[in-house]
């Protein structure tokens, strides 16, 4: 089971679906996926991702979130890789901190963090 999957089975089906790998700029309550690409186009455009999400945070409370883990294994040897890596990992972690509940999702299986 993925990290959508799983959003589905939890809370059924969303109006709203946002794939952030497509736009970025379209975030509403509902389902949001791919916060890590994201994170990326955020970071081609030169923009903070833990910034644009904070500025973004009451929207996002009414958010099921689901995103890829890029921030381990081996470090990147380009630099904007390793940038995306760095940033989307303390986006998570804000995320994290503002969420009520978080579930991390690996080899089909889930975990509940938080809540």
């Amino acid at each position: 089971m993925g990290k959508k999957d799983y959003a589905l089975k939890l809370y059924g089906t969303f109006e709203n679906v946002a794939d952030l790998s497509h736009n970025i700029d379209d975030i509403r309550p509902g389902l949001v996926t791919n916060i890590h690409e994201g994170a990326k186009i955020l970071l081609t455009r030169g923009i903070s991702p833990t910034e644009f999400f904070a500025d973004r945070i009451n929207i996002l409370r009414d958010c099921v979130m689901t995103g890829d883990e890029i921030c381990g294994g081996v470090v990147p040897v380009d630099s904007f890789n390793r940038k995306w890596r760095d940033e989307t990992g303390k986006l998570y972690q804000y995320l994290a901190n503002e969420s009520d509940i978080v579930d991390r999702v690996f080899a089909g299986l889930a975990l509940r963090l938080k809540g």
